[in-house]
C-alpha cells in the first residue's frame, strides 16, 4: 500500500469519528448511526453539471404543470387511474391557486451515468431530502484532505440560499419567519433538519408546536412565545394526521407551505412513465439526460413481460421512497413475483441499468461501489451542493437506509 492509500484510509477512519461525534447521523432501525463517508470524491466538469441542470429546471417546470393542469385547470393529461388511485392526489386543493403558481419548490432527482451519459431514475417532490449530506460530506474532507483538491478548481457547494429565496420570493416577504417542520429526532433525516434550520434562521418546529389562529399561522419558541409565521417548509407528509389545522390555514391564504400539499401526484412512480409526453404537451424541451425505458404494471400486457423475464427489470412500488419497495430482480428472490401478483397496479418496473460505478475506500481496502447522484432544484435553479450516494459493495441500492455512504461531489473545469 503506497503512503498516499495509507493516508487515505487514516483519514476515512478519522473524518467518519469526527462526523459522528458531531452528531452527522441517520436514525434507523431504532438508532442513530453515524452516517458513513466516502472520502474518495466524485469529480463531475462544469459542462455535465450544467447540461444536468438545464434538463432538471425544465422537468421541474414540466411537474408544476402537470400539479396545475389536475388542481386548477381540472384536466388530467395522463391516465386517469393513476391520479384516481394514487394515496398522494388531495381532492381540496382543486381550484386552489397555490401562491405565485408555484407547488414544487424543491426537487431532489436521482440521475445515473452510464458511460459518461446521464439517465434520470425517479423525481422526488413530496420531501426530498439529502443536500445537507452533500454539504457535510464536501465540508469533511476539505477539512481532513484539503492537500486532494490541490490543482482542481473546484466549487464551493450551494444551493440553501436557493431554497431561502425561493421561499421568500413565494411568500410575497422581503423578511418572512420561515419553519421547518420537522416530526421530530425520530426521522431518519432529523440531522438534516436541524442542519437546514441552523443555517437559514428557520424556526425548527415540530406539529405539537404549530397554532393556527384567526388569519395566521404562529409557531412556539423558545426565546419569543408564539411568532406569527409566513412560510411553513415541511419535512413531514402526513399534515392531515399531526397538523389538522395547518391545510385549513394554507387553502385559506393564511401561511405558504412548501412543497405544496398534493404534490406527490408528479412523485407517483406511474407518472414518471409520462414525463415524455407531458413534455412534447407542453412544449418544453428534455433534451440532454435520457430516461430509462419505464413501464406501468397496471397493464396487463406489461405485467406478463416482468412475469416471463424479470432480472431485466427493477419493480419499483408507486409510493416507494428511500429504497422501500424496491426490488433488483437480478440481484432479489423472484419471490418478489408473488406481491406482483397480488398488488400489480401498485408498481412499476424500470430496465435495470448498468451505470458506472466508483472506486470507494471501505475499511481498509478500496472497491470498486454503484453510485448515483442526487441533484437538487430550487424551482428554477439547481445546487452545486450535489449528494452522490454509494452503494454496499456489490449493491446497486444506493440510499443511506440500506447501508450505503455518502461522497463528496466536486465539481470542476
Amino acid at each position: 500500500m503506497t503512503s498516499l492509500e495509507s493516508k487515505i484510509h487514516d483519514l476515512s477512519r478519522l473524518v467518519n469519528l469526527q462526523a459522528y461525534m458531531e452528531g452527522f447521523t441517520f436514525y434507523t432501525s431504532s438508532r442513530y448511526r453515524g452516517t458513513p463517508i466516502d472520502v474518495i470524491p466524485r469529480v463531475i466538469s462544469s459542462d455535465f453539471y450544467l447540461e444536468v441542470s438545464n434538463y432538471l429546471i425544465n422537468r421541474t417546470l414540466i411537474l408544476n404543470r402537470l400539479i396545475k393542469e389536475v388542481y386548477q385547470e381540472k384536466s388530467v393529461p395522463i391516465p386517469d387511474w393513476i391520479v384516481k388511485t394514487t394515496p398522494f392526489f388531495k381532492p381540496e386543493m382543486v381550484g386552489f391557486s397555490p401562491p405565485k403558481g408555484m407547488y414544487v419548490y424543491v426537487n431532489g432527482a436521482d440521475i445515473v451515468r452510464i458511460n459518461g451519459e446521464p439517465y434520470i431514475l425517479e423525481d422526488n417532490v413530496r420531501v426530498p431530502s439529502g443536500i445537507a449530506y452533500a454539504y457535510k460530506a464536501f465540508e469533511y474532507v476539505q477539512r481532513f484532505l484539503s492537500d486532494l483538491s490541490e490543482g482542481y478548481a473546484v466549487k464551493e457547494p450551494s444551493g440553501l440560499e436557493y431554497l431561502y429565496e425561493t421561499l421568500r420570493y413565494a411568500s410575497g416577504s422581503k423578511d418572512p419567519v420561515i419553519a421547518l417542520l420537522t416530526d421530530g429526532p425520530l426521522n431518519s433525516a432529523y440531522f438534516e433538519h436541524r442542519f437546514i434550520s441552523d443555517r437559514l434562521g428557520m424556526v425548527l418546529a415540530e406539529p405539537k408546536d404549530i397554532g393556527v389562529k384567526q388569519g395566521e399561522v404562529v409557531v412556539k419558541t423558545l426565546d419569543e412565545g408564539e411568532v406569527h409565521v409566513d412560510v411553513i417548509y415541511r419535512r413531514i407528509e402526513d399534515l392531515d394526521v399531526l397538523t389538522p389545522e395547518l391545510m385549513k390555514a394554507y387553502l385559506r391564504g393564511w401561511v405558504t407551505i412548501a412543497n405544496a400539499p398534493g404534490v406527490g401526484i408528479a412523485d407517483d412512480k406511474a407518472t414518471f412513465v409520462w414525463i415524455p409526453y407531458l413534455a412534447e404537451r407542453y412544449g418544453i424541451s428534455l433534451e440532454g439526460v435520457r430516461q430509462p425505458i419505464t413501464i406501468c404494471l397496471y397493464e396487463r400486457d406489461n405485467l406478463q413481460k416482468v412475469i416471463n423475464n424479470p432480472a431485466s427489470y427493477v419493480i419499483k412500488k408507486r409510493e416507494g421512497y428511500g429504497g422501500i419497495g424496491l426490488s433488483i430482480m437480478k440481484d432479489d428472490s423472484v419471490s418478489v413475483l408473488k406481491e406482483l401478483m397480488k398488488e400489480y397496479e401498485n408498481f412499476i418496473a424500470q430496465e435495470v441499468l448498468d451505470f458506472d460505478t466508483v472506486v470507494s475506500a471501505v475499511g481498509d481496502s478500496f472497491y470498486e461501489t454503484f453510485a448515483d447522484f442526487r441533484f437538487f432544484t430550487y424551482y428554477d435553479r439547481v445546487a452545486t451542493a450535489v449528494l452522490s450516494r454509494v452503494g454496499v459493495v456489490g449493491s446497486r441500492v444506493t440510499n443511506n437506509s440500506s447501508g450505503g455512504m455518502v461522497k463528496p461531489v466536486w465539481i470542476t473545469g
